[in-house]
């Protein structure tokens, strides 16, 4: 499996040929056309990210838009509504985590999450391997929050989204700093199989690529 960053919250993820991009955004537009043109699947985490819906999407492209469950080509995902704060209460909006199951492996993409888990969800998501969190972008939970989630479901690998190298934030540095990751060099992809994963948590910075 092979993972690349988009930048803002969106990956490609390519298992077995058959390509996952999640939430499309301003950058994906300007530069990521062909990502676009080739993807067999997008998610959708929240209705910020639907508005590109639009999209010069392939005719036969499959879209998944919320909660529930899917079986496409070969992934397995599960949706998992979380609810979205704006000034510290729910707006009625909901921000959906992916469960992505592909190649053995099982992959959770938070989303813009911006409220604490339930136990429940929490107990869910325990069978993540490789975790993709926002980190810190002003409408997410705090990086400190988010040490809480991987410390509850411990994860193998940790893929901090919204990471730019050229615009790197005192943030992110703290946050690098304490899951031990300071010395971690940015990488343009990542490539995992359920053979290589590492015994203790592992951080992947991704580069934007358009």
């Amino acid at each position: 499996m092979e993972i690349t960053s988009l930048g803002l919250s969106s990956l490609l993820i390519n298992s077995r040929d058959k390509i996952l991009l999640s939430n499309p955004n301003d950058l994906v537009n300007q530069n990521g056309a062909s990502a676009i043109k080739k993807s067999d699947i997008v998610t959708f985490s929240n209705s910020e990210h639907s508005e590109y819906l639009n999209t010069s999407f392939r005719e036969d492209i499959k879209l998944v838009q919320g909660p529930g469950e899917y079986e496409i080509a070969n992934y397995y995902i599960t949706g998992i509504p979380t609810a979205v704060k704006e000034n510290g209460l729910p707006n009625g909006a909901v921000n959906t985590v992916y469960l992505i199951r592909s190649e053995g492996l099982v992959l959770c993409h938070l989303g813009l999450l911006s409220q604490h888990l339930t136990p429940t969800q929490l107990e869910l998501l325990r069978q993540t391997q490789i975790l993709i969190a926002p980190i810190a972008s002003g409408e997410t939970l705090s990086f400190g929050e988010i040490q809480e989630i991987i410390s509850a479901i411990q994860p193998r690998i940790l893929i901090p989204l919204e990471y730019n190298a050229e615009k790197t934030s005192e943030t992110h540095l703290k946050f690098l700093s304490e899951v031990g990751a300071s010395d971690a060099q940015p990488v343009n992809r990542f490539n995992v199989t359920e053979t290589n994963l590492p015994a203790d948590l592992q951080t992947v910075i991704l580069n934007e690529q358009s």
